[in-house]
């Protein structure tokens, strides 16, 4: 049975074997959460490339607009064309960098209008703070089987609350990268991605922190004293 085969052979079976957690949306853009991290205001302008709360870097076809450019899956908008990224090899990756960091809580994925066999069987959500050094904080591997079956234009939803992954690390970097296709060799496709934390404070302002509280404590200690 080849991987396209086995992917649609399973497809039924896909929202069990993703994790526990996982939550389907819907489809479209309807189906989208929204107020995201990379536009909380949901006033970008993808036409633009403005109105983002993060800048974005990719390994190919860096950009909106003019084509299924990679800066896509950060438009808000699900379904064919310009709104969804598409298509490259297998092995590609797209990043938001916040400039500040975040635990991440929850992200949505969102499956390409293409047919299956052009969605990644493995790929990872990343974090780094130097956008060098990174640290897989979740990861699917399912060889030959799209996390989205055969339905298109799909919402799925991954939470840590719900145990599809654990990190409690901070992060200003976060990236999706996909290692391999479900047709081995093929082109790439993804629709959109969500990505929701909490901000973390910065090392240097928790050290800050740390000495104020120790000054407070140091000058109560001489008023009792005196």
């Amino acid at each position: 049975m080849n991987k396209l085969m086995k992917a649609l052979f399973v497809a039924a079976l896909l929202v069990s074997s993703v994790s526990h957690a996982v939550v389907v949306r819907g489809t479209g853009t309807a189906a989208l959460i929204g107020g995201d991290l990379t536009d909380p205001e949901n006033n970008g302008n993808p036409e633009a490339d403005s109105g983002y709360n993060a800048t974005f870097r990719s390994s190919v076809e860096p950009g909106f607009g003019g084509g299924e450019y990679a800066f896509n899956v950060f438009d808000n908008r699900v379904g064919g064309g310009n709104d969804k990224w598409c298509c490259d090899g297998a092995t590609v990756w797209v990043e938001a960098n916040f400039g500040k960091r975040y635990n991440l809580t929850r992200f949505t994925a969102t499956s390409g209008n293409d047919g299956p066999e052009r969605d990644a069987d493995k790929w990872q959500i990343l974090g780094s703070n130097d956008g060098i050094n990174y640290t897989a904080i979740f990861s699917y591997n399912n060889n030959g089987v799209s996390a989205w079956g055969s339905t298109r234009n799909q919402v799925l939803e991954f939470s840590k609350a719900g145990g599809d992954f654990s990190s409690n690390a901070g992060y200003s970097i976060f990236r999706y990268q996909a290692t391999s296709t479900v047709y081995e060799g093929g082109m790439h496709q993804l629709n959109e991605l969500e990505f929701f934390g909490t901000a973390v404070p910065e090392p240097g302002t928790l050290a800050l922190g740390g000495l104020g509280l120790l000054a407070l404590a140091l000058s109560r200690r001489k008023k009792r004293a005196a």
